[in-house]
């Protein structure tokens, strides 16, 4: 796990519950199931402490789920790439330049993740006609598993943590619609595109990702 989040292999690395409390990993792991998680790199300290959210934390986010969306950021650059995905095929940004792209953002061991998998992959089949690209800072045989795993059908490219960088993801699972030009116009957790209180659905990303011409 500690791989796929990037954490560097000579870090001391700390289990947190949600008032700060280290606990052993059996019990974290056994929580992030089911609670989000935060990940606070100290690299002077060669430390990583991976703790829980709080119920506080969990309901403050949930409010702002539901609060009225800010006015959209002018849109910025998506940052230039040119790689393959997990099964070898090619794609970079000048490939996609000329019409409006999908780019979605997570990692292996990320529970929001998993959970919004089917209706990603559900969308996908509904218009194979939008073009979709997922990063993931996972290595490939990380992601290639998750792919087989979970039956996500979007294209992948693997050991993406320098764009990912560049573009600003901080929490994931995140989404991004990117225009014809290679600008970022929306980027949002995917669940905050759906109903208050309501799960996911392929309409909820129809409405966000709008028609692609």
């Amino acid at each position: 796990m500690l791989s796929q989040l990037a954490v560097p292999d000579d870090y001391d690395v700390v289990f947190q519950d949600p008032d700060g409390e280290v606990i052993p990993y059996e019990r974290f792991k056994a929580a992030m199931a089911s609670r989000p998680f935060d990940v606070i790199k100290d690299a002077k300290a060669h430390r990583a402490t991976l703790r829980l959210e709080s119920d506080a934390v969990i309901a403050q986010r949930r409010a702002a789920e539901a609060a009225p969306a800010p006015p959209p950021a002018a849109p910025r650059a998506f940052p230039d790439f040119a790689t393959s995905t997990i099964d070898g095929k090619s794609v970079s940004l000048a490939s996609l330049r000329g019409k409006p792209f999908v780019a979605s953002f997570f990692f292996a061991q990320c529970a929001p993740c998993i959970a919004e998998t089917p209706v990603l992959s559900a969308y996908h089949r509904k218009h194979p006609e939008v073009p979709v690209v997922a990063f993931t800072f996972d290595d490939r045989e990380t992601a290639r598993e998750f792919v087989r795993a979970r039956g996500l059908n979007w294209p992948v490219v693997a050991g993406q943590q320098a764009l990912i960088d560049a573009v600003g993801v901080a929490v994931y699972p995140t989404l991004m619609r990117v225009d014809a030009q290679g600008r970022v116009t929306s980027a949002v957790r995917s669940d905050t595109v759906k109903a208050p209180g309501q799960p996911l659905g392929v309409a909820d990303l129809e409405r966000w990702i709008g028609p692609v011409h």
